[in-house]
């Protein structure tokens, strides 16, 4: 009976520290796993066919594990690998042609989910438990999911053809990418209402934001290309990088890159002073401009001979990260640049790499 009381009591104690020490429901935990030092690539596949994998970059090994889902899991991740999104240790894996967020847990990427319900989705972020996802499907729209039960609350309206999203000072703002026409602006959502509370023209087709160390937004504007029934061009606007006020969300800065060229991604260099753009179709190179600069760079950092389908830049050393789909049929590359943009090395990826995500 002794040993009983002393079992139980031990077990009344331990459960009383356990919940007497953790102090909120943000705490996160992360245990150590095979995936729990170095990036994921996103690499979206081709097609029609069910390729799309993820490819694991560690940085101890200095090596890449491909296909990591799929030989976690045991079957296929699904259909055009759209972008990925870390919360709470949990990566979020947007399949675009497969209209679902396939979820897994960070440490070993064991599935941990679905969130389904949703129309070629492009990209996602998250505030208070909440996911916010853009798509193209349903003439363009963000789908609010509980991110406790992977179900979608309810569909915000925004522009035309969503795609990137972030979180700033606590609004949602997204790029109204255009799809395959024209837009021009960024939503702005106040994720407690849940409402589009603002509306701010940028460029032509914003496809992609991030932060500078001021806490001002950039946008990378793709700008608009319109053809006639033989494909000649008939109406091209110039991409551009536009500034907007992190506080106001009204623009501060408008600097063309192109009348011709049309870069769309974008990346902030690990002290937040450089803005890195390009990537895309037909985009050599990728550029780097001072926050301060009065105009866009006349020549890139990063290998101009060069045609790079993404890339990204290590928070921690500022390394730039650039994604080589090839053909879209067979295995692409993954590339290591310095800060100062000179090549380290490079790495057998999946089919059509086009994101980096960070762990």
């Amino acid at each position: 009976m002794k040993t009983k009381l002393n079992l139980f009591t031990w077990t009344i104690i331990l459960f009383t520290l356990i919940v007497g020490c953790k102090k909120n429901d943000d705490i996160v935990y992360n245990p150590a796993g095979p995936f729990s030092n170095g990036a994921f690539i996103s690499n979206e596949g081709t097609f029609g066919q069910t390729n799309a994998s993820v490819s694991f970059y560690d940085f101890n090994g200095d090596s890449v594990r491909k296909s990591v889902f799929a030989t976690v899991n045991k079957h296929p991740l699904g259909q055009l690998l759209q972008s990925m999104y870390l919360v709470n240790n949990k990566v979020y894996m947007v399949l675009n042609l497969s209209d679902t967020i396939a979820v897994a847990n960070g440490y070993d990427f064991q599935e941990a989910g679905y969130i389904t319900g949703l129309s070629s989705p492009r990209y996602m972020t998250a505030f208070n438990g909440k996911g916010y996802i853009t798509q193209w499907g349903e003439n363009g729209v963000v789908k609010v999911a509980d991110l406790g039960t992977n179900t979608v609350l309810r569909t915000i309206d925004v522009g035309t053809g969503p795609e990137h999203a972030i979180l700033i000072n606590g609004n949602i703002l997204v790029c109204n990418g255009g799809a395959y026409g024209r837009d021009s602006t960024i939503s702005v959502i106040d994720p407690v209402i849940d409402k589009v509370v603002q509306t701010v023209v940028v460029g032509d087709n914003p496809k992609e934001m991030t932060i500078d160390k001021n806490n001002d937004v950039w946008v990378i504007c793709y700008g608009y290309i319109k053809y006639d029934s033989a494909f000649n061009i008939i109406l091209e606007t110039p991409s551009k990088l536009v500034r907007l006020s992190g506080q106001t969300f009204q623009k501060t800065g408008d600097f063309i890159i192109s009348a011709t060229q049309h870069p769309q991604h974008i990346d902030i260099s690990k002290d937040k002073s450089f803005i890195y753009y390009g990537g895309g179709f037909g985009y050599a190179g990728i550029y780097a401009m001072d926050i301060t600069a009065a105009n866009t760079p006349s020549s890139p950092l990063v290998d101009g001979s060069k045609f790079f389908y993404g890339f990204n830049v290590n928070p921690v050393n500022g390394e730039i990260y650039t994604l080589d789909a090839t053909d879209f049929t067979t295995p692409g590359i993954l590339r290591r640049y310095s800060p100062q943009g000179s090549f380290i090395k490079q790495y057998v990826v999946g089919v059509a790499p086009n994101g980096v995500l960070f762990k």
